[in-house]
């Protein structure tokens, strides 16, 4: 399916409330819907007159809503950053400016999702801010406010053309609370330089405890079904530097265990995992996608026994690129393809 921007994509988004209703955000090129009958992606900024706002940092449709989906946009600190929402999957936006930057264009751009919607209190939202912490909205995004108790306030406004990985994803599960009862258990990654990159809040964000992991950078985490929380790991923000990952499974009490493809390790071990995606409807289905793995080019796995055993997609895949020629780069053809 064409999408029609150039640049980096970092992640494609589907909607809980309806099946194939997806949002796909770009680092410069503004915010996309997948349009099943037409077969396209279809531009939700066409509109837009402030050019940071192309510089899409994070999307979260609405759980319980088919209609309603929030953007965070900004394409960098020195630029201006909105919490966006809209009531009609895209067409229209109502936008509100905030005070914490962002950086849709930055380094770091592969991390995420930052912006969080609770499934069971919709009107709340949490967004991991790259230089100011934690902050939580109760009125379906119209005000934010910082969360004084997340035990990572951030670094600051970042020097020139540098940058910052701050709180790099929230998921938030939906089971440990009900229609009539916010969600507890919420987890925040980090990317920023420390001895710890997980947290987990069982009491709906008021405290957070550590949560055991590699020593690296949590990049990338998305919630089951059941629960279960899965984490890519990375060694550097990317999508260029990263020399090394991991892929962890955690239970909801935040036990955790390494579950990265064993053929990933046996071909040395390069590159991270930017890419996490669970199955809705096959607890236990989970894909990853690599970065920046050079020598032996970036893949895709599957595992459909809970990370036990992974099947690599990329040895019998190959991308066309009959309209594309120009990515016939480097003498290589078409390879599965980078930066995944």
């Amino acid at each position: 399916m064409k999408v029609g921007a150039g640049g980096y994509a970092p992640n494609i988004v589907f909607s809980p409330a309806e099946p194939g209703l997806a949002y796909l955000r770009t680092d410069m090129g503004g915010a996309y819907r997948c349009d099943d009958r037409e077969q396209r992606w279809l531009p939700l900024q066409d509109g837009n007159a402030v050019p940071s706002y192309m510089g899409i940092e994070s999307i979260a449709p609405d759980p319980r809503s088919p209609d309603i989906v929030y953007m965070a946009a900004g394409m960098n600190a020195g630029q201006p950053a909105a919490i966006l929402r809209s009531g009609d999957r895209g067409r229209s936006w109502r936008v509100t400016p905030v005070s914490f930057a962002m950086g849709g264009n930055e380094d770091g751009r592969g991390l995420g999702e930052r912006l969080a919607v609770d499934p069971n209190q919709t009107r709340r939202l949490f967004f991991g801010s790259r230089h100011d912490g934690l902050w939580r909205s109760e009125d379906a995004g119209a005000t934010w406010g910082k969360v004084a108790s997340f035990p990572v306030a951030g670094l600051g406004r970042p020097a020139s053309r540098k940058t910052h990985g701050g709180v790099s994803f929230v998921a938030i599960d939906e089971t440990s609370g009900s229609e009539s009862r916010p969600s507890r258990r919420i987890w925040a990654g980090v990317a920023d330089p420390g001895e710890v990159h997980l947290y987990r809040s069982d009491d709906g964000g008021q405290t957070w405890v550590a949560v055991t992991g590699p020593p690296m950078l949590a990049a990338k985490g998305v919630v089951d079904e059941r629960g279960v929380l899965w984490v890519g790991y990375a060694s550097g923000l990317g999508p260029s530097g990263i020399a090394t990952g991991a892929v962890w499974r955690y239970e909801a009490d935040g036990r955790g265990r390494d579950v990265t493809p064993t053929a990933w390790r046996e071909t040395g071990a390069e590159g991270a995992f930017l890419g996490v995606s669970v199955s809705r409807m096959t607890p236990g289905t989970v894909a990853v996608t690599t970065v920046d793995r050079y020598r032996h080019g970036d893949s895709l796995w599957i595992t459909r026994d809970d990370g036990r055993n992974w099947d690599d997609v990329g040895p019998r895949s190959r991308r066309n690129v009959s309209e594309t020629p120009f990515l016939l780069h480097e003498g290589k053809g078409a390879d599965f393809g980078h930066w995944i």
